[in-house]
């Protein structure tokens, strides 16, 4: 694999991982027996983060493909 491919790959795997994490974190507060509001607040935090990813990425990207 090139450079690219296997950035864009780390950065899919990273974005499932916390989307998927988040998921089960939100769902898994309503049995959690201790602090069931911090286990749903990481839950929200960690599904943020993954949203953050490819936001960030594509603003990273932007300046390498400008002339100037």
């Amino acid at each position: 694999m090139t450079g690219r491919s296997s950035e864009v790959v780390m950065l899919f795997a990273l974005y499932a991982i916390l989307l998927l994490g988040g998921m089960y974190l939100v769902g898994a507060s309503f049995a959690s027996p201790i602090a069931p509001a911090l286990v749903f607040i990481a839950g929200v935090l960690c599904i943020a983060a993954a949203v953050a990813v490819p936001v960030m990425t594509q603003h990273r990207d932007a300046g390498h493909h400008r002339r100037e």
